[in-house]
């Protein structure tokens, strides 16, 4: 791989680690400008540690942990003004605890996505009518001449097999 196919592969790592890397700002700063200021400090430590990440290893942890830091030099700065902040630890607790739930959620959706790819064609285009686009299940059912009550049926049926091979699907990726 050339050294732009590389750099390509961490650009895509860093955008994908946005919403998570948000999330977790947030749950630390909470003033918006804040944690756009933060996440922008963040994006160039990455950048600039691009040679020091282990592919062999997670992304999302390790680009936490960065903006973990960079929080910390934020109420550095912030404490500096004389603002009162929490104390290093309780910011490590809250970081900690925010960072797994993403990972957590994360993990949830890349498994959605996997078991959602296993459905029948038919079962996938129903779900996604009726939660991606919205269409009201009366909609539905009068689109595919059938009864409100046997569309609700069906989904309830697919969102049970979802629900299972989700389950499934996370707990092998647990003991990986």
């Amino acid at each position: 791989m050339t050294n732009r196919d590389l750099d390509e592969e961490y650009v895509a790592l860093i955008a994908g680690s946005q919403p998570v890397l948000r999330g977790l700002l947030v749950a630390l700063i909470r003033r918006a400008a804040d944690v756009d200021d933060v996440l922008q400090e963040t994006n160039t430590v990455l950048w600039r540690k691009r040679d020091e990440y282990d592919p062999e290893r997670a992304f999302l942890p390790w680009a936490c942990r960065i903006a973990q830091l960079q929080a910390l030099a934020f109420f550095k700065r912030v404490r500096n003004d004389g603002q009162a902040v929490l104390e290093e630890r309780t910011l490590e607790q809250i970081a900690a605890a925010t960072m797994r739930r993403a990972i957590e959620a994360k993990s949830h959706a890349e498994a959605l996505t996997h078991c959602m790819e296993k459905l029948p064609s038919s079962h996938r285009q129903l779900v996604e009518s009726r939660y991606r686009d919205a269409v009201p299940v009366n909609q539905i059912a009068a689109d595919e001449g059938r009864s409100a009550d046997a569309v609700s049926m069906t989904l309830y049926r697919i969102r049970k097999t979802l629900m299972e091979c989700i389950q499934k699907t996370m707990a092998r990726e647990a003991q990986t």
